[in-house]
């Protein structure tokens, strides 16, 4: 009936160009703005590596100074075990000492016994 497809020709290609225009700015808008978050993500990035960095600095420090705090405990619970060592042998030694002086040949008696002791423990092995 009507060919109207002449008539609409100029307006469809009119707007198809509008259309091409629209893509090729939006497309333009994307690369910017991808170009600007990448930018911001890098510097967000720097900025978190940057507020971290002291953090993880003191962890590191505090962690530190934990370790030497348990190398300096043990040792003093070394000392302290060298000490108490020390003071129960000499008391241990003052004790035989003692009863050696009181009872000479019971101190002689356990000596021969400790040395015989000692001999069969040298023979077996």
């Amino acid at each position: 009936m009507f060919d109207r497809s002449t008539e609409f020709d100029p307006r469809v290609s009119a707007i198809a160009g509008h259309l091409r225009a629209i893509e090729k700015e939006l497309g333009g808008i994307g690369r910017s703005a991808s170009r600007r978050a990448s930018t911001s993500a890098s510097a967000a990035g720097n900025q978190v590596a940057d507020a971290i960095w002291p953090i993880l600095n003191d962890i590191v420090e505090r962690f530190g100074r934990g370790q030497r705090a348990a190398v300096d405990g043990a040792g003093s619970l070394g000392n302290e075990a060298v000490k108490v060592g020390a003071r129960v042998g000499n008391d241990a030694l003052d004790r035989i000492a003692t009863q050696a002086k009181n009872r000479p040949l019971v101190a002689f008696a356990v000596a021969i016994g400790v040395g015989i002791l000692i001999a069969v423990a040298v023979r077996r092995s």
